[in-house]
């Protein structure tokens, strides 16, 4: 009986770690409302030709727990996964890009929502990575 019930609390310390874990991997502060700026830059292979990006510039992007906007395009339960890694380093192996004329800093957080990224750039700002075009976009308030 007692070895069960050592069972059962070793299972719920792994429940308890593991469901601490995953908060502590997520990012939240991305929440709220983006106007987009400027485009920066893009990587090798983009979705979107040089006018198509430019047509994006001033649009809002709206950040919430269980959506993301930006125009008429919606994605449902963003994800909110944080990487923070050597910011060459990361471009290189996760965006097919260089970062150099994206401003961010070193190391870099990058916060996946699932239909695009966006990377802390203090002070009130956040670079958008969607459809292979990196966006500058300031919080709205």
């Amino acid at each position: 009986m007692l070895r069960k019930f050592c069972g059962y609390i070793a299972i719920i310390a792994i429940a308890i770690a593991t469901v601490s874990a995953l908060a502590e991997s997520q990012d939240k502060s991305v929440i709220g409302r983006w106007r987009l700026s400027a485009v920066l830059d893009s990587a090798e292979i983009s979705a979107l030709d040089d006018t198509q990006a430019e047509s994006f510039v001033g649009q809002v992007l709206s950040i919430g727990p269980d959506q993301v906007q930006l125009g008429k395009r919606r994605c449902d339960s963003p994800s909110f996964e944080v990487t923070v890694a050597e910011t060459d380093d990361y471009f290189y192996r996760y965006a097919n890009a260089v970062p150099d004329n994206l401003g961010l800093p070193n190391p870099v957080t990058a916060v996946n929502l699932g239909c695009m990224e966006v990377y802390h750039k203090p002070p009130g700002k956040i670079v958008v990575l969607w459809r292979g075009v990196f966006f500058e976009a300031v919080r709205q308030r």
